[in-house]
This record gives C-alpha cells, structure tokens and sequence, in this order.
C-alpha cells in the first residue's frame, strides 16, 4: 500500500539546536496569517519512495486536494490510476483495473484514514493537537522545516520522522518527508499549487 513522507534533503537541517516553544509557535502563528484566507488548495504532487528492500527509488506522481476543515482528496495519476477520499461522511478509496479503467471501490482502510486525518491536522493548523502527537523540533530559514516525531507508540511503530518543509512565503507545503520505521524514505515535492480554486461539486464525493 502506497504511505505518505519525508526526505534526506531535510535531514541536513536537523543539526541545528531545537526551537524553544516560544520560538515555536512564533512560526506556527506566523503559518495561521499567511494561511487565514485560504480555504482550498489544489496542488501536483511528485513522490519518490526510497525502500529499505529496493535499490532504484519508486517514482509516482498525482493530484492533492483539500478543503478546510474535513474534505481530502488524494489522487495517483501515474503509472497507475488509484487514491481516496475523506470527508464529513466518510471515506472511500480506489485503484483502477487496467485500460479499461473500471474502477474498483472499497471502504477506506484505517492506515489510510490515519494518514488523512493528520494532513487535515496540519493544514487547519491544529498546533494543540500536533503537539500532543508528536514531538516538535523547528529549524528556522528561508524555507522553515518542521520536523515531526511521534510520541504514540502504535504510531511509531511505522513512522520514525515527518519532516515539513514550507515555501517562503509560508502558503501551503513545499516538501514532506516520512522516514519510516524501517528507513525507508518517502519524499512529496508539491508543486502548481493552486489557493483557493473553483472546484466541481462532486470532488470529495466520486473517484
């Protein structure tokens, strides 16, 4: 199954001291500013997972979707069509079978709906929630990295790290790395990202 996260890029970041709190949620109030008019964000996305059992790097890309405060939508494009949906109702998700694109629906899997429920947490910019989850390490730059460990050993039974790293203007995210228990490296480079677009009813409704 496809997982979420992070890159050896922002590991070169984790040398510097950790943050004080104060430090903290100076940048975290400073997020909320830059983002208290955005309700939407569209953006292409380009993962590259690094797995502890493969020597060549697995190279998907595809579209995320999501709307303030419940509505996800995460789609693989390519090489192969699949993705999910959470909302207010619930979830699904799906995989495509073949040229025919006949679509294959399923409820969605509680791994999935962690996985969503924590990109929701961050884009409402749930700094409470966050920091009962995980630990929090701030590495200020042009480009401020978040750096993300959990505290909850279910959780961290799978995922070592998140590391979070913000465009300059502090609008959306810019790089999410996840490290994984068994050090595997997922990488997610965001890209054309759109604020606040139109979007069709039926979005967070039907693959």
């Amino acid at each position: 199954m496809r997982t979420l996260f992070m890159s050896l890029l922002v590991l070169v970041f984790l040398a510097a001291p950790i943050s004080s709190f104060s430090e903290e949620a100076s940048l975290f109030e400073r997020i909320k500013l830059a983002n208290e008019n955005v309700s939407v964000i569209k953006a292409a996305f380009q993962q590259s997972s690094n797995l502890s059992l493969f020597n060549t790097p697995l190279v998907t890309s595809g579209e995320l979707i999501l709307r303030k405060p419940q509505s996800l939508r995460w789609e693989y494009t390519s090489p192969n069509t699949s993705g999910f949906i959470l909302n207010k109702g619930g979830g699904v998700q799906w995989t495509s079978t073949g040229e025919n694109y006949s679509i294959v629906k399923t409820e969605l899997t509680p791994s999935l709906r962690t996985m969503a429920n924590q990109i929701l947490l961050w884009i409402n910019i749930d700094e409470e929630t966050l920091t009962k989850d995980f630990s929090i390490k701030i590495t200020e730059s042009e480009n401020p990295t978040i750096l993300l460990r959990p505290k909850n050993k279910d959780m961290a039974a799978f995922i070592k790290s998140i590391a979070i790293e913000l465009p300059a203007s502090l609008l959306g995210i810019k790089i999410i790395t996840i490290t994984e228990a068994n050090d595997s490296i997922i990488t997610l480079k965001f890209e054309k990202a759109e604020i606040n677009p139109q979007l069709p009813s039926t979005i967070f409704k039907t693959p």
